[in-house]
């Protein structure tokens, strides 16, 4: 032990949570210990804590629990194996999933499925930050695998290195689509204005392509707006409408050939389909809570469409995401910010029910709660 304490929100059952104080351990010989400068709150986590979501179902999480999968933080202490580029004082965020942490002490060995299709995203034996496998960053200080840790300049802000998890999960969707990192002249749709969105508008503006953006908020979409999408239309309009407000716009004339789902609604796979060109490709990473989307089969086999998935994010998405927000090209959508972990449940019920004009809400766990129920 180091001879301090942490703080740790802890769910110990659905909807319940506290702050406890632990004493802070020394790192393994693979780690880092890192001090949380700010976790991100998603729908996943409301689900997370009201203990509906399908992991719990399927045996892999269980209570009790430490939640926050999105985060960023500063170095504190190395183990004596941790990779010779790191060092104390250094801004870093991490890689969300590891894949087979029995075959080696940073989990990097692969297994048959995790070499296999799909990935480590489908091996029984991952761990996932925040879910299972490795306590999530609502604590003040973390242990992480220090070989999964990527450094970022000291100028990259706290509100934007924290949405380096969403980042990446937007990035791994455009990669998959098969855009190139220069895209000029291609068009895209993206339905979808929550941070997902944003933060998908954003890299798919990187890489040169023109986006028109739906959604069904008035704040949201001047944001849309504001961070370069070409077109903001309304989600109110209906599918048919809106196809028809895309493809009578001078600069493209026609519907695109590549559209995302970033919603995580039925309602929004069905728009989305309708507003890509046949021959084009729709690309769903938007999560509904096993909701089920009426789709016309034979509209996709007859316009001859090609329909992905895109979940989570892979080691290679991490480091292209640090190089974009090292370039500047990025923006934080971050809203709200709450401080102290006692916060925790705050942010929950703002996530659940999110007030005019809030987008993302920030946890800064620093502060000095006490042992007690989050509020």
């Amino acid at each position: 032990m180091l001879g301090r304490d942490k703080l740790v929100v802890r769910i110990v059952a659905a909807k319940s949570a506290d702050v406890v104080s632990e004493p802070v351990r020394a790192c393994l010989p693979h780690e880092a210990l890192i001090r949380i400068a700010a976790v991100g709150v998603c729908a996943t986590d409301v689900e997370l804590y009201d203990g509906t979501m399908g992991y719990f179902a399927s045996g892999l999480a269980r209570v009790p629990l430490v939640p926050g999968h999105e985060w960023a933080g500063e170095i504190v202490a190395l183990g004596e194996n941790a990779p010779a580029h790191l060092a104390v004082g250094q801004r870093v965020i991490g890689e969300h999933c590891t894949g087979c942490p029995l075959l080696s002490p940073a989990g990097r060995a692969p297994c048959g499925i995790c070499s296999g299709p799909g990935g480590f995203l489908r091996c029984p034996k991952r761990r996932e930050t925040g879910f299972f496998g490795r306590d999530g960053a609502f604590q003040t200080e973390m242990h992480f695998p220090a070989d999964q840790l990527h450094v970022l300049p000291s100028a990259v802000p706290w509100p934007l290195a924290v949405l380096a998890e969403p980042l990446c999960t937007v990035h791994k969707a455009v990669r998959l689509a098969g855009l190139p990192p220069d895209a000029a002249g291609r068009r895209a749709v993206v339905v979808g204005d929550g941070a997902v969105g944003l933060l998908l508008l954003q890299v798919l503006r990187a890489r040169g392509v023109a986006v028109a953006l739906i959604g069904g908020t008035a704040s949201r979409r001047r944001r849309a707006a504001d961070l370069g999408a070409e077109l903001v239309l309304d989600a109110a309009e209906g599918p048919a409408q809106l196809a028809k407000s895309i493809a009578s716009q001078d600069a493209w004339a026609e519907l695109p050939s590549l559209a995302f789902e970033a919603a995580g609604h039925p309602a929004a796979v069905v728009s989305a389909l309708q507003l890509v060109a046949p021959g084009g490709q729709l690309v769903l990473l938007g999560l509904s809570g096993n909701q089920l989307a009426q789709v016309c089969t034979d509209d996709v086999v007859l316009r001859q469409l090609t329909i992905k998935g895109s979940l989570s994010s892979d080691p290679e998405d991490w480091p292209a995401v640090r190089e974009l927000m090292s370039c500047g090209k990025l923006s934080s959508v971050v809203t709200h910010t709450l401080h102290g972990l006692d916060t925790y449940t705050e942010a929950i019920e703002l996530v659940r029910r999110p007030p005019e004009g809030m987008i993302k809400v920030i946890v800064e766990p620093g502060g000095d709660s006490a042992k007690r129920p989050c509020r």
